[in-house]
């Protein structure tokens, strides 16, 4: 036996060009950054990589992204695609179960495409769950974990335990902790409000509380935009997370970039002549489950939580 000295080092195995190239594009698109220059690549490698850069830029609401294949098992695919986007919508169930995602840039195609139908209500909840389950199931992992959190944030509005309990099934190792924190959330369902240290805006004075004691049925958690403050309606109050979420949540005084956050908030809430609360506090949230924003929350006649609607399955406004 040769000595450990003398044995040769494991080989390192290095992405292709085209697979280093995709995970360039994907992790642009996922942080909405510009896409990546075109790398130099040939043969098959450029036509994918085309196809996913095609998925990445087109317009679901009004267009077919262009197929770059011309022939064989890529252009196949591609045209499948195509045509599922035509289909009559009594053949949208079965052109989804059959299409074959083999391509990283099919399964951005079929996000994208599927993200438009949920939101204009195109798809009834069986449709939706058809879609998500084939996105589950195949793609890169960017996709295949936007299809995750899609569908459980539905399940959650939907206070649906069966279909919970079926994409988790489903899920990789990796989502456990992601899983955990929509388990917590159905645990609130029904029951009194957790306990949150907010701050008032334009106050910036800070107090414990439970959602039910902000003396409004609705609760709308999102951050602050740029522009315009959006419209609250009567009955709800607007909770905004903090950008850097930095702060401890048992902390009792704002300082650092939370300080100069809430002052900022204060500021616009001031001009405005509106109330709100400003949560510095990220871990507070994670620990309730509290993830993607935006989220509302609505409370029964006795204060306790009714619904809960966060990320892709709450209203894009208040």
């Amino acid at each position: 036996m040769p000595l450990p000295s003398m044995q040769s080092p494991p080989a390192i195995v290095l992405p292709a060009p085209g697979q280093e190239a995709e995970a360039a594009l994907l992790d642009a698109f996922d942080w909405g950054l510009p896409l990546p220059s075109a790398p130099k690549l040939k043969g098959p490698a450029a036509l994918e990589y085309q196809w996913l850069r095609a998925a990445a830029i087109y317009d679901p609401a009004h267009g077919l992204p262009a197929s770059p294949f011309a022939a064989g098992r890529g252009r196949q695919e591609a045209e499948a695609f195509r045509r599922l986007l035509k289909a009559p919508k009594d053949r949208v169930t079965g052109a989804l179960q059959t299409l074959p995602i083999r391509e990283s840039g099919t399964a951005l195609a079929l996000w994208r495409w599927g993200q438009i139908q949920v939101r204009t209500g195109a798809f009834d909840a069986a449709l939706r769950r058809t879609w998500e389950d084939r996105l589950l199931a195949a793609g890169p992992a960017l996709t295949r974990g936007y299809a995750l959190r899609h569908a459980l944030c539905w399940a959650l509005a939907g206070q649906d335990e069966a279909r919970f309990a079926a994409v988790r099934s489903r899920a990789n190792p990796e989502a456990e902790d992601t899983l955990k924190g929509f388990q917590r959330l159905f645990g609130l369902l029904g029951g009194p409000s957790p306990v949150l240290r907010l701050w008032t805006l334009p106050g910036l004075e800070y107090r414990d509380l439970r959602l039910d004691q902000l003396s409004a049925p609705r609760i709308w958690i999102r951050p602050a935009e740029e522009g315009p403050l959006p419209e609250i309606p009567a009955g709800t109050a607007w909770i905004l997370p903090s950008a850097s979420g930095s702060l401890d949540e048992r902390e009792a005084s704002l300082s650092g970039s939370p300080l100069i956050e809430g002052q900022a908030l204060a500021a616009r809430l001031q001009a405005a002549g509106r109330p709100a609360h400003f949560a510095p506090s990220r871990p507070a949230f994670e620990r309730l489950g509290l993830a993607w924003f935006p989220i509302l929350i609505e409370l029964d006649g006795q204060g306790a939580i009714r619904s809960i609607r966060m990320g892709d399955a709450a209203p894009a406004r208040p």
